[in-house]
């Protein structure tokens, strides 16, 4: 796997006012090995900011790429409903790992969005920092920062440095570095590994929120644009170019619930539908295969997917919410097992628990990235509790409680007798008399 997230912090989304840090992994990276560290579940009360987390991420996903996310009447809509009211001000920091090169390259990553006078919502500070060949005292050191959509320090020589603040001049409120920096040519440097290294990172994301999936690992993979390199190494560009060539995304979603292809993957796109069949049929035994309807579109073909089950044939639109929603979480989990990061907001959603369980052990085994998701279905924690960093608790006043390994314990147990910190439940089947009917 090329990227691991070790850390993210939060605050200022939806109800999450405060700042709460989710661990992936141990603070030391010595011997790093993120076998045992590759699930984590998120528990917490209805209304306690499980979803929230998720939104976090897609916002900053969507920011980090989009020259024109802050730009449009409804992400300044969204924002004003996601934003915390009291706060207006949302906060949110990666912690990851470059883990392709021998010696681990360690990064942080994060922006500040706040309100201006107009009550849009812009980016106040963007920072990106890297711990160059990580070793356990090494500190931090900064790559880029910006402060008011000013660049206050770039890691770059004066005159480079100088070109770059010109040409983003009163750009970096409204857009990330990260996306401006990316649709121009730039000069081999720290910064340009930096910045292209942060953007393939947010690339292996998959957020499952009931949202259709983008294709940026297309437009990164068909847009490098380098400038001639005078540099004797250069082994960073071409791994970024491999990476991007390797992991582009073959299909996206159009607006009609259509997969949109390009011809050149029409044979990688069969063979994963293919066995997204063989997955639908775990959970419909009766799915004999699902047949592809395409129609040419220029350099790509627009498909339409119909599940054949022998005596009748269903198109993807008017198949079952289950059935739709394993189709879209699909997706989410290949990514997470061919070493990308997923999120899976409310995993157990139509999923049997048996299956449930089954899917996570084989992450825990096999999942060659992530998978994070948020769920109310107990039993993963079976599955979970003897991993480290793999089981996580939100409280209704924004506090994560990490589960610590403590013998037998049982987390289940714990959690439903109100024996976890902060999160007390403490409703009996009495106190529900008199609320229904009249």
């Amino acid at each position: 796997m090329g990227f691991y997230l070790l850390r993210l912090r939060l605050s200022g989304i939806k109800n999450i006012s405060k700042e709460i840090e989710l661990e992936f992994y141990n603070k030391v990276l010595e011997g790093f090995n993120p076998e045992k560290h590759r699930v984590k579940a998120i528990y917490g009360e209805n209304g306690s900011g499980k979803t929230a987390i998720m939104t976090a991420i897609s916002i900053a996903k969507k920011v980090a790429f989009s020259l024109n996310y802050l730009n449009q009447t409804e992400t300044q809509t969204l924002l004003s409903e996601m934003i915390n009211k009291a706060t207006k001000s949302f906060s949110i920091e990666f912690e990851f790992v470059n883990s392709v090169r021998k010696n681990l390259d360690v990064y942080q990553y994060g922006f500040t969005l706040t309100q201006n006078k107009r009550k849009a919502y812009e980016i106040s500070h963007e920072k990106l920092s890297i711990i160059k060949n990580y070793t356990k005292n090494k500190k931090y050191s900064t790559l880029v920062e910006i402060e008011n959509g000013q660049i206050i320090s770039a890691d770059l020589d004066k005159e480079n440095f100088e070109e770059l603040k010109k040409n983003t001049q009163n750009l970096l409120s409204e857009s990330s570095l990260i996306s401006r920096y990316f649709n121009r040519e730039a000069v081999y440097s720290n910064l340009t590994i930096g910045i292209w290294h942060t953007l393939f990172f947010f690339s292996y994301i998959n957020v499952y929120l009931e949202e259709e999936d983008k294709h940026e690992m297309y437009m990164i993979g068909n847009s490098i644009n380098l400038r001639d390199i005078d540099s004797d190494n250069n082994t960073d560009i071409e791994n970024v170019k491999n990476e991007s060539k390797k992991e582009k995304q073959i299909s996206y979603m159009d607006a009609k619930g259509r997969d949109i292809v390009y011809k050149e993957d029409f044979v990688i796109y069969k063979k994963k539908i293919d066995k997204l069949s063989k997955f639908l049929a775990l959970f419909k035994s009766d799915l004999k295969t699902i047949k592809i309807d395409k129609r040419d579109d220029g350099d790509t073909y627009r498909c339409e997917l119909i599940l054949d089950y022998g005596k009748y044939s269903v198109n993807r639109e008017f198949e079952s919410t289950g059935i739709k929603k394993l189709i879209k979480v699909y997706d989410a989990l290949v990514n997470a097992d061919e070493g990308g990061i997923s999120f899976i907001d409310e995993m157990d959603s139509n999923l049997n628990d048996v299956y449930l369980c089954k899917i996570i052990e084989y992450f825990t085994k096999y999942g060659k990235g992530q998978l994070c998701f948020t769920t109310h279905n107990l039993d993963p924690m079976s599955v979970l509790k003897n991993n480290r960093n793999s089981i996580d608790f939100l409280s209704g006043d924004n506090k994560i409680i990490p589960w610590k390994v403590t013998g037998n314990a049982a987390p289940d147990r714990y959690y439903r007798n109100g024996m976890i910190e902060d999160m007390p439940f403490n409703v009996d089947a009495i106190d529900f008399i008199g609320m229904f009917g009249e």
